[in-house]
């Protein structure tokens, strides 16, 4: 259930389900072979290891059947979502079926896998018809708030834009501006920045450099192209702030509007406190052009 608060205008979802995620469990429940510790796949894409291809799309029914196939990509509802039924939908994306393998190190075949599974599940979910907007995002490390170390991204539709969404809509050149910056690295399709006003010690935004403005206006080579810049700036961004937690958002424009697609890597070293949550002023030590210098070297 969302509800708007009438005196600061926020939104508060509430989900009482969030208390019982389980944090750190001795047994993952996204490796293969224990598909039945997740609610039923919504979505799967092979695993190629042994095939020397993709292969074909494995799409499960609503009959609740359980994967017990190799998978290299699965999908499934969040079984603690913070919206559900009329409200949204809110998903798991497991990006690999490798406990250990961290996104940094996917192969170019992983990433072109998990870029069709990001757009297949945005396209899948704007098609909802309470829904108005969708969110993708990835959570790593205890102080990003994950809860389980398995690589893994979650995508939510929500019924409603975000305050904060509408806001870049209403001033979607200022992105323009940040496409002005300095490269941290870039690539032919996207560029990566340090934010002017960066929230984060660190954060990078990777911007794409047409104006395209949701997922399923990119190639797969585009895709793969944009996964790969974000693993090489998730390692100097690792490296630069000395500890692992990240999270990334991707910017995506609502259904019918216009917004230059980009994604936002914020490192979570830093804990917010009572200036950032009482006066919403982020507190952030490190200065852009001083995160850029050590980012490039990093």
């Amino acid at each position: 259930m969302f509800v708007r608060d009438a005196l600061s205008g926020r939104t508060v979802a509430y989900s009482s389900s969030r208390s019982k995620r389980p944090h750190k469990p001795k047994t993952c429940p996204f490796c293969p072979g224990r598909e039945r510790l997740t609610p039923p796949s919504s979505f799967e894409l092979p695993a190629t290891a042994d095939s020397g291809g993709r292969g074909s799309v494995r799409m499960l029914g609503a009959e609740g059947l359980h994967s017990v196939s190799r998978w290299s990509v699965r999908v499934f509802p969040n079984a603690f979502p913070v919206a559900w039924g009329k409200a949204g939908r809110h998903e798991v994306i497991v990006e690999t079926p490798r406990h250990a393998e961290l996104f940094e190190d996917f192969s170019e075949a992983q990433l072109a896998l998990l870029f069709e599974a990001f757009q297949d599940r945005f396209a899948a979910l704007s098609r909802g018809k309470s829904v108005n907007y969708v969110l993708l995002f990835k959570n790593f490390g205890d102080k990003s708030g994950a809860s389980i170390a398995h690589e893994h991204s979650q995508i939510v539709a929500f019924p409603f834009v975000p305050d904060a969404v509408a806001a870049e809509i209403g001033n979607t050149q200022a992105l323009d501006a940040d496409l002005k910056l300095p490269a941290v690295l870039e690539n032919r399709f996207f560029k990566a920045v340090c934010p002017k006003a960066s929230m984060f010690p660190y954060q990078v935004r990777v911007l794409a450099k047409e104006k395209k403005a949701r997922l399923e206006d990119f190639s797969v080579e585009q895709g793969v192209a944009l996964l790969a810049l974000l693993q090489s700036v998730i390692r100097k961004v690792k490296t630069a702030q000395g500890v692992a937690d990240y999270t990334l958002v991707w910017h995506a424009a609502p259904k019918g509007r216009r917004l230059r697609f980009h994604v936002d890597v914020l490192p979570r070293k830093s804990v917010w406190g009572g200036i950032e949550l009482g006066a919403g002023v982020s507190v952030n030590y490190k200065m852009p052009r001083e995160a850029l210098r050590e980012l490039r070297k990093a």
